[in-house]
């Protein structure tokens, strides 16, 4: 399944401030293995296990927040903070997100332009460029 958890805001009030409170929206892919749920944060590469996926939720943003902590103290925010996951885990979510579209699309005939607005995500490329 697919979920967008843990807005987090770059800055911290315990901590050095890392930029300007911006918030970031991170991509949890979760699936089953064997008798466990898992959970996984594409954008860390970061994978943690539950008995439920609440519980492997859970685990996964306290290993987030163990991350960008630990960045933040050393000062390792543009080197270490994120190291996306593997491509073939990045096509899962965008397949699953084109499933999902469609099928939600296809049972809607009548949808109203403000209604798929309202559902579409936009990122703005030029404003992170370099």
């Amino acid at each position: 399944m697919f979920r967008k958890i843990l807005g987090i805001k770059k800055g911290f009030s315990g901590g050095k401030k890392v930029s300007s409170q911006v918030e970031s929206l991170l991509t949890c892919l979760e699936y089953k293995d064997d008798d466990y749920c898992i959970a996984h944060c594409l954008e860390f590469d970061i994978v943690a296990q539950g008995k439920t996926f609440e519980q492997a939720n859970e685990s996964l943003a306290e290993l987030i927040k163990e991350q960008i902590t630990f960045a933040v103290e050393k000062d390792l925010e543009e080197t270490v903070l994120f190291h996306p996951a593997p491509s073939k885990y990045w096509d899962i979510v965008r397949n699953l997100k084109t499933k999902m579209a469609r099928k939600e699309l296809l049972s809607r005939p009548n949808i109203t332009t403000e209604q798929i607005l309202d559902r579409t995500e936009c990122i703005s490329a030029h404003a992170y460029s370099r």
